[in-house]
């Protein structure tokens, strides 16, 4: 079976106002990401939408199954309103995410986040530098400002910020629907590379590494998301 490895969308927002809207939330505190095992240096968020809306919180659901809404920091941002206006489906998770000057996210798998298991993520960068090197299965790929990306990040990527410049990209998690299978199945990616099947999902010692890492968060919301992993494990188990 082949699946996709990733695409260009064919659209192109304007990166001189996507970094407009950045500049006005700098002041705000970015979050740092919850994954701290997957890098090395500095790696935070803005949450644009969120489980609950909440503006403090930058986790994501390893379940989905969670009512995500807009924060007020979207509320401040009308042109990155407009650019979620584009995408005709259901969104999910949208954030933000920082990638200082030196540092690097090792390389990980994100399991099920793929279009051919029904969730996309899209990034949209907004600050990058020829110096980031953006990884995906071994293939290194070239993301410019204002551009909109598909990768399948259920394959191994890892990410290098080797410039002097903090990478910010949009990241968009969405839900596949009819407008989501046109667009990726039509005429109009013209960047677009399919491979062979080689996907999986969360295993039992992923799962347990999970759950140790929202109890040290301790907060109501990961401690909800581990009972939910903690659910799982006993059925798979049982």
């Amino acid at each position: 079976m082949q699946i996709i490895k990733y695409l260009k969308l064919p659209f192109l927002f304007d990166k001189g106002l996507l970094q407009q809207e950045v500049h006005a939330l700098s002041a705000m505190p970015w979050m740092p990401h919850y994954q701290v095992k997957h890098y090395e240096g500095e790696w935070t968020a803005i949450p644009l939408r969120s489980i609950g809306g909440n503006a403090n919180d930058v986790i994501i659901s390893p379940t989905g199954n969670h009512d995500y809404q807009d924060t007020v920091f979207l509320e401040r941002s009308p042109y990155m309103q407009q650019v979620l206006q584009t995408f005709q489906c259901r969104l999910q998770a949208v954030r933000l995410l920082k990638l200082n000057a030196g540092s690097s996210i090792k390389e990980h798998r994100d399991a099920e986040l793929n279009f051919e298991s029904g969730e996309i993520r899209l990034h949209i960068p907004v600050l990058t530098d020829p110096g980031v090197e953006f990884i995906l299965d071994k293939e290194r790929l070239t993301l410019q400002e204002g551009e909109c990306w598909y990768m399948n990040f259920n394959l191994p990527h890892a990410i290098n910020n080797n410039s002097s410049v903090n990478r910010v990209h949009l990241v968009i998690d969405a839900l596949v629907n009819d407008w989501v299978k046109e667009i990726f199945e039509g005429p109009d990616c013209k960047i677009k590379k399919e491979i062979e099947n080689t996907s999986g999902r969360y295993d039992t010692a992923t799962k347990k590494q999970m759950i140790i890492q929202f109890r040290e968060m301790n907060t109501e919301l990961s401690n909800k998301l581990a009972d939910e992993l903690e659910k799982e494990l006993s059925i798979t188990c049982s």
